[in-house]
């Protein structure tokens, strides 16, 4: 049962086997590892005061668009892994693209 704290890491390296497509490899991490990387979203501090806040001005917006659809040419695996990631872990996708940039 969850008491709703952020426990701290343990000193461990966890470990996933899988295999698939990079979307399907993606999702398996992230449905795997999704409390950790809700952890490192919740705690980013860079992510909250910076990154957020840019992506959320018609600016930042725009550069990210851009630099997403620059990253979906040059390496779309990379994407699909991510958006894996980010179904898998059920957090927003862009939060997952800033985070891992």
């Amino acid at each position: 049962m969850s008491s709703g704290k952020i426990l701290p890491r343990r000193q461990a390296v966890p470990v996933l086997y899988t295999r698939g497509t990079h979307y399907e490899v993606g999702f398996d991490m992230g449905r795997t590892f999704g409390s950790m990387i809700k952890n490192f979203l919740l705690l980013s501090k860079p992510l909250i005061e910076t990154y957020l806040p840019l992506y959320q001005s018609p600016k930042g917006k725009q550069i990210y668009n851009e630099t997403l659809e620059s990253v979906k040419d040059s390496f779309p695996q990379y994407i699909r892994e991510l958006e894996g990631v980010a179904d898998g872990a059920e957090v927003e996708f862009h939060k997952v693209r800033i985070a891992y940039r």
